[in-house]
């Protein structure tokens, strides 16, 4: 058994912030459990101050740093993100007794010297004054500038400084994340089983095409499509097994592991997937009725979605969720960048480095990656052609499809049919 301190030694802390930020030149601060800094460390940054001055009430920065930091908490590392204005910052949770008392937060600073279109961004979204554009990039010029590679460094030692604060509980938190990773092994050996073992016998009976197309729109983020999905095969569970709870409940759970299949294959942190996968589990044991149940894995599909796409800046949730639904809704049509920012009500070049910097991922990238998961489910038929099938899921001619394909799942697309 741990022994656990009840509060923070205020004295290590400053002293902890203090010496990271002379050996780093990166400012510091800790925030308490509702996001409100406590102490900081370091030059204070005039850019920040001059955008909470411009954007008053409708600054969220606040908001940013609690939200990194109770990402940070459930997945027991570092956690690395863009604040409202643009500027990268890390998190790392502080955790006593085992309750959330905030966080240490290392930044801002910059990972290029492009910040002309940053705050050119920031004037038009904030409607600031044209004054502030100058103003702003002057600032920014001040604002560290530290190279991608020594970014996750940086995180790392303010996570070290973290969990010497915790004392004996960040050891528990170590053999979370240990348990966590051995959940991942545990449930991708259950979903061998079911393929491997089970899945003649489910296919009488079971419609394992579905499932496959359930994990192929969790994947590209389709929230839309993939709750239609779930519904019809909640329906189908319902019909045969609804009279029987424990029947009803074990098709849910196998639901779940398919759920957190594709969350990891779309790109989710494995530990937080795995993590939500331990937390479910413990509930549906108390879920005694079919509706309760129905209830419980639409809120479990909503969850693991956003593990994969986790838009941070609560400001363009709404513009990136509505372009992927746009997307998604008319992969088989000639979509482009011009016609997706277009729809959303941007210029193209403010959407591309939005839809970047939010999704982790290019536009076109995500536009094929979808375009390849709408494929598949076409390569089953046989009879149909490749040239076919590309041209039906929005690809100019069969040569860019395969090598999209191949780039994307590592083999051809007549590999895949084999396969299938």
């Amino acid at each position: 058994m741990y022994l656990q301190k009840s509060s923070l030694d205020k004295e290590t802390l400053i002293d902890h912030l203090k010496t990271y930020n002379k050996c780093t030149g990166v400012l510091c601060f800790n925030i308490d459990e509702f996001g409100e800094t406590i102490h900081s460390e370091g030059e204070p940054c005039q850019f920040c101050i001059k955008f909470k001055e411009l954007s008053r009430e409708r600054c969220t920065c606040s908001q940013s740093h609690l939200y990194a930091s109770k990402q940070s908490e459930k997945i027991g590392e570092p956690y690395v993100y863009f604040c409202p204005s643009g500027l990268v910052h890390f998190a790392t949770s502080i955790v006593i007794g085992g309750v959330f008392k905030g966080a240490l937060i290392g930044g801002p600073i910059r990972m290029n010297t492009s910040d002309d279109f940053m705050v050119e961004d920031l004037v038009k979204i904030y409607n600031f004054y044209e004054d502030s554009r100058e103003i702003l990039q002057n600032y920014v010029k001040n604002v560290p500038i530290v190279e991608p590679g020594r970014v996750r460094y940086l995180a790392k030692l303010l996570d070290i400084i973290s969990k010497d604060i915790m004392f004996e509980e960040s050891i528990i938190l170590s053999e979370r994340k240990k348990f966590y990773a051995e959940q991942a092994a545990i449930n991708e050996e259950i979903q061998n089983v079911k393929y491997k073992d089970y899945s003649e016998h489910i296919s009488n009976y079971y419609p394992v095409e579905l499932e496959k197309e359930l994990l192929s729109r969790v994947k590209v983020g389709d929230k839309k499509g993939a709750k239609l999905i779930l519904n019809e095969l909640l329906g189908h569970v319902l019909f045969n097994d609804g009279s029987n709870i424990e029947i009803t409940r074990a098709r849910v759970l196998e639901l779940m592991i398919v759920l957190s299949r594709a969350a990891v294959e779309g790109g989710g942190n494995l530990e937080m997937v795995f993590g939500l996968n331990f937390k479910y589990l413990s509930e549906v044991s108390s879920l005694n009725n079919v509706e309760r149940l129905c209830q419980w894995i639409i809120k479990v599909l909503d969850t693991f979605s956003e593990c994969i796409y986790n838009v941070e800046n609560i400001n363009n949730v709404h513009i990136i969720q509505k372009s992927m639904e746009y997307i998604n809704d008319n992969v088989s049509d000639n979509i482009s960048l011009n016609s997706v920012a277009e729809y959303v009500y941007l210029s193209p070049s403010y959407f591309s480095r939005l839809f970047k910097k939010e999704m982790g991922i290019n536009f076109i990238d995500y536009l094929n990656m979808v375009r390849v998961e709408e494929s598949k489910k076409y390569l089953t038929n046989l009879k149909s052609a490749l040239s076919d099938i590309a041209h039906t899921v929005g690809f100019t001619d069969q040569s860019y499809y395969t090598k999209v394909f191949k780039k994307i799942e590592g083999i051809s697309p007549g590999q895949y049919r084999k396969m299938t």
